[in-house]
């Protein structure tokens, strides 16, 4: 699936042990601030060179630290990271990252870092063995194993202070891949954000907030050719793998999920959402995945009537937009929602294909695929 970045907090807290760092997302949590302490506070929303763009302020204490959110505020952010400030020589300060690669592990090291990294490109030495790289071994094999764990495909430390055998991520960046979400100790929650959510993200957002049942939604390439109505956790990563699997990810226009047994009207509001983002898309040409593992007890007939009826709101669109839809589904009245959909589709020459609990998983994603990619 596609790499995601996740939010500095939330890297640091599974990087480094017993992190002190705070996550701030209004102005009220700066009460979590020590009083005696000096901090940085610096945006957290995944943005580049934020030094340079003075989005870092330093030596903040607790009095000064609400007034320097809400001067960040004013420039549309709304994540903020606080961390106590570590006195220390730009000497002690190094360049660090880590990719995964075909044959394992990337290592590209410096011994001076900072901002100024890259006006020095050839003080950047590049490594294949975590042996070679001069940093204390116990230090690179954590890193190496937290990635492992989180599925992190990338991590750029810089600075990274290092003094005698301890070592200090003063600054992290990490992207992870967005199969790992539903395993990993890291959510939807902790990835990093730096544009305006498009209106179908906003109102997923809105219907998850006003529901017991479970809806997401995020958008990986508004230009997308293939697109997911997904139910059931697991299942529905490793449906949304299988196009990464096939060297395909950048098909996929999005990411998300319904389950908790929503209602009818639920589901056919979260349909709605996500087609008006497909019908946004300027793939020439597009299909809808609509997919799931075996329900426990949302029940396929009540759901697919929700998507039936978002469906039959549009499609007018979809038809003019030679859209296909691919469906397989299993559980409490699979047969009869399955049947259900089969009809709709065959009647408005919407038709994909139609599965039941019978069929592999993956099957319908590879059929969407056949269908875009030509």
């Amino acid at each position: 699936m596609a790499r995601v970045k996740l939010s500095e907090f939330r890297a640091k807290s599974l990087l480094v042990k017993n992190y002190d760092g705070i996550s701030i997302v209004t102005p009220s949590d700066v009460t979590t601030l020590k009083k005696n302490e000096k901090y940085i506070i610096k945006v957290d929303q995944g943005v580049k060179k934020r030094g340079k763009q003075g989005l870092v302020r330093l030596d903040v204490d607790r009095e000064s630290a609400t007034t320097a959110i809400n001067e960040l505020s004013k420039r549309g952010y709304a994540r903020f990271l606080a961390e106590p400030m570590v006195p220390h020589d730009n000497s002690e300060e190094r360049y660090l990252s880590l990719e995964r690669v075909r044959d394992g592990w990337q290592f590209l090291y410096s011994s001076r870092g900072g901002v100024d990294i890259e006006s020095h490109p050839d003080a950047v030495k590049k490594y294949s063995g975590l042996s070679d790289v001069p940093l204390p071994h116990a230090f690179l094999e954590h890193l190496v194993s937290v990635m492992d764990e989180e599925g992190f495909s990338f991590l750029e430390i810089n600075p990274l202070v290092v003094k005698g055998q301890q070592c200090l991520l003063l600054d992290a960046a990490v992207l992870a891949d967005s199969a790992y979400m539903s395993s990993a100790q890291w959510g939807e929650d902790d990835i990093a954000d730096n544009k305006q959510k498009t209106e179908a993200e906003q109102i997923v957002e809105e219907l998850n907030d006003g529901s017991p049942a479970s809806f997401s939604f995020r958008v990986l390439n508004p230009e997308g050719s293939i697109w997911l109505l997904l139910s059931g956790g697991g299942a529905s990563i490793t449906i949304a793998d299988e196009a990464a699997n096939r060297g395909k990810a950048e098909l996929v226009g999005n990411y998300g999920e319904y389950s908790g047994g929503p209602t009818a009207e639920e589901t056919q509001l979260y349909t709605e959402a996500a087609i008006k983002q497909m019908l946004h898309s300027g793939a020439k040409k597009k299909a809808l995945v609509i997919a799931g593992g075996v329900a426990n007890f949302t029940d396929v007939k009540k759901t697919f009537s929700g998507v039936i009826a978002a469906l039959q709101k549009n499609v007018k669109a979809l038809q003019n937009s030679k859209i296909k839809v691919f469906v397989r589904r299993g559980g409490p009245n699979e047969k009869e929602g399955l049947a259900m959909m089969e009809q709709f589709l065959q009647q408005h020459d919407l038709f994909g294909s139609v599965h039941g609990s019978d069929a592999v998983l993956t099957t319908v994603v590879d059929e969407a695929l056949e269908y875009v990619d030509v």
